[in-house]
């Protein structure tokens, strides 16, 4: 195993920055489309803009995948590098990831609830948290994935997982916030990697890589430990979860591509264009084809788009565009976790039925658009951006008073 896979700077890392912000907000986008516009089968023409347009702001799910193809190159490049430099350690890995995930988690629930609690005492907000809308993100009843129960899986990462005893019921997402779905996938990506990798290539801290034999048993026990940890995981996510575990994985892979050629920046740039054209081919056929076989192949568009910018994207970047990714990608956790509650508080509270596209529709969608994305940057200053902060204070308490 390599020990020093390090993650890109300069350049290409503003780009996967970038990526990671237009992913958020992408996702952001298909929510408020779907808020506050027809279908695009009711529109009365189907003119070459709206059609486009449609398009675009349609791949929510498709650019959750692209999610989980970042998450596995950065986090699970973060976990070979651990295990390859024998600093692996579980209390670390679960600072860093626990504390990652609940610092916007648990505000994102408790501030979502608050917001879905009002909307539905609102007079005439009825036929939105009934799910009786229209919207395709939300057919659920608010009213009834409210509650303490549903709150307690989604903070246990539970959500969209049959759990033992249940009958085959599956967890909800918490009020009106479903988005919270691909968070249960990622918690769990997050526990299965390193059992993947301890069975395949077991746990050498720095004191036993000279001295491997003197491991024996205790090795061959801990692999076995990881192996039947990976088939319960299997069989406690079920096989939705499972599958799309996958793409994640392509993520981990891009570290151990070989170098790309090395060519001329004309033939640099065009490396970057085919990447760019084969991740929106595999964007519209995600679209079309709404099925595992087609998130895969996004997976690997994803994959092959990354490998190459990470090899090709060299150039220096405009400081303006460096800010603005940088930014977006900071915050496109938060984005993702509370856009969806104040999206749907604001459309009841305005009374704002799905409509034709227009431009007067448009200019107040426009405005709330500004709303969600000033509100999501207020969680993000008050929560997301101190979360060194409170791993800094948290470590004495998790690894001891020795790792103050």
């Amino acid at each position: 195993m390599a020990k020093s896979i390090q993650p890109p700077m300069g350049s290409p890392s503003v780009h996967l920055d970038a990526l990671r912000g237009l992913a958020a907000f992408s996702v952001f986008l298909g929510h408020w489309r779907d808020a506050f516009f027809v279908n695009y089968p009711e529109l009365g023409r189907h003119s070459l803009l709206t059609t486009v347009a449609y398009l675009v702001s349609g791949l929510g799910y498709q650019w959750v995948i692209v999610f989980f193809v970042m998450s596995g190159y950065l986090v699970g490049g973060s976990v070979l590098r651990l295990v390859g430099d024998g600093r692996w350690s579980w209390r670390t890995y679960l600072l860093s990831r626990l504390t990652r995930l609940y610092i916007v988690l648990i505000p994102a629930l408790l501030l979502g609830g608050v917001i879905d609690w009002v909307g539905m005492h609102i007079p005439g907000t009825d036929a939105v948290y009934s799910g009786r809308s229209g919207m395709y993100s939300l057919r659920i009843d608010v009213h009834q994935t409210l509650t303490p129960e549903v709150l307690a899986a989604n903070t246990l990462f539970l959500q969209t997982i049959v759990l033992p005893g249940t009958e085959g019921r599956r967890p909800q997402t918490f009020g009106s916030n479903g988005p919270l779905w691909s968070l249960a996938n990622e918690f769990w990506y997050y526990m299965a990697f390193p059992l993947l990798v301890l069975l395949l290539v077991g746990h050498r801290s720095r004191n036993e890589a000279a001295g491997e034999q003197r491991r024996g048993v205790r090795g061959w026990g801990s692999r076995a430990v990881c192996g039947v940890s990976l088939v319960a995981w299997g069989w406690f996510v079920g096989p939705g979860i499972a599958l799309l575990w996958v793409p994640w994985l392509m993520g981990v892979t891009i570290p151990y591509w070989p170098r790309f050629p090395q060519l001329g920046s004309w033939m640099r740039g065009l490396a970057i264009i085919v990447a760019l054209a084969l991740l929106g081919g595999a964007l519209l056929l995600g679209k079309l084809e709404h099925n595992p076989g087609s998130s895969l192949l996004l997976g690997g568009a994803v994959t092959v788009l990354i490998w190459v910018t990470v090899h090709c994207a060299t150039a220096p970047v405009p400081a303006m565009y460096a800010r603005v990714a940088q930014r977006a990608a900071r915050s496109s956790y938060t984005l993702y976790l509370v856009h969806m509650p104040l999206l749907i508080f604001l459309k009841a509270l305005l009374a704002m039925p799905r409509v034709q596209p227009g431009w007067y529709v448009c200019l107040k969608g426009l405005v709330v658009i500004a709303v969600v994305l000033v509100y999501a940057q207020l969680v993000y200053e008050v929560f997301e951006k101190h979360t060194d902060r409170l791993r800094r204070w948290l470590r004495p308490y998790v690894m001891g008073q020795h790792a103050a």
